[in-house]
C-alpha cells in the first residue's frame, strides 16, 4: 500500500501535466524595456515554478484560466490570467514596473529636526500597490487584516498573547470587522466566478443562443466557489456532459 499511494500520485500529477500546453514568454522592464534576470514566474492552478533565463526568457505550461504570478525583487508582484492567444504567439512578453514607493517631503536642517524627520517616516502608511490580477478589479488590501477565529482560539496564540485573545473573542467591533472581510472576500470570488463562466463563453461552446442559451445556463446551476476554483477545462468539461440531458428536456418541454 506504501509503494501504490506515491505511484498513483506521480500518474495523477503526468496526467494534469498533459492537459496544459507550454508557452514561452519574455519578463521586461516596463520603464526601460530591457530583459530582467531571474524572475519568478509560478502556475498557481498547476504548481509550476520556472524562472527567467539570461535572456529574459521562460517556458510555463498553462491552460486558459490559469493564474500565473511574476516577481522579482525591486518590482511589484503581477498577476496574469492565461489567454487563448498565448498559445498562438511565438513570445508573449511581460512587462513588470518598479516597485517605488514616495514619501511626503520633508526638510531637514539642524540635528533637532533629526527626531522629527524620524518620526515622520516612522508614521508614514505607504499605499499598498503590489497586488494586481489584469483582467479582475483591483482587491483592496487592508494593511491589519482580521484574524480567523481558528488564529485567534489556537492554544499557541492564546499562550503568548491571551489578552489579544480575549479581545478577539469578546469584542463586537472585531466581530463586524471579520464580517466585513468575508464579504470582501465572497466579492472577489464572485467577480473571478462571474469573469469566467460568461453568457459569450457558454455560447460559444455549446452553439446555443436566445432563452435555451439562457436557460441552460440556469440549468448547469455552477456554485459560484465551484466557478471561482476550477479551471475552465474542468467547467467546460462538466458543462458539456449536462448538455445532451438539457437539450432532451427542453425538447419534451
Amino acid at each position: 500500500m506504501k509503494i501504490v499511494l506515491p505511484i498513483l500520485f506521480v500518474c495523477f500529477c503526468c496526467f494534469a501535466s498533459a492537459q496544459r500546453n507550454y508557452f514561452y514568454g519574455v519578463v521586461k522592464d516596463s520603464a526601460t524595456h530591457e530583459v530582467m534576470i531571474g524572475v519568478h514566474i509560478q502556475n498557481t492552478d498547476a504548481g509550476s515554478l520556472t524562472s527567467t533565463n539570461e535572456r529574459g526568457a521562460f517556458k510555463m505550461p498553462a491552460m486558459v484560466g490559469d493564474t500565473l504570478v511574476l516577481s522579482s525583487v525591486g518590482h511589484k508582484t503581477l498577476y496574469w490570467i492565461a489567454d487563448s492567444t498565448w498559445f498562438n504567439e511565438e513570445v508573449v512578453a511581460f512587462f513588470l514596473p518598479v516597485n517605488t514607493i514616495y514619501l511626503d517631503e520633508v526638510v531637514v536642517g539642524e540635528f533637532p529636526e533629526y527626531e522629527r524627520f524620524k518620526d515622520l517616516v516612522i508614521k508614514e502608511q505607504p499605499m499598498d500597490t503590489t497586488f494586481q490580477i489584469f483582467g479582475v478589479p483591483k482587491v483592496a488590501m487592508d494593511p491589519y487584516p482580521q484574524l480567523e477565529k481558528s488564529q485567534y482560539l489556537n492554544p499557541i496564540f492564546v499562550f503568548f498573547h491571551p489578552v489579544s485573545a480575549i479581545h478577539h473573542s469578546i469584542s463586537k467591533k472585531e466581530k463586524e470587522k471579520r464580517q466585513m472581510q468575508q464579504i470582501r472576500k465572497n466579492k472577489h470570488i464572485t467577480t473571478k466566478a462571474h469573469l469566467k463562466f460568461t453568457r459569450e463563453w457558454v455560447a460559444e461552446n455549446t452553439q446555443l443562443e436566445g432563452d435555451k442559451l439562457t436557460s441552460f445556463i440556469a440549468y448547469c446551476d455552477f456554485s459560484v466557489e465551484y466557478l471561482a476554483s476550477a479551471t475552465l477545462f474542468g467547467i467546460q468539461q462538466r458543462m458539456l456532459d449536462l448538455l445532451p440531458q438539457f437539450l432532451d428536456e427542453y425538447e419534451e418541454g
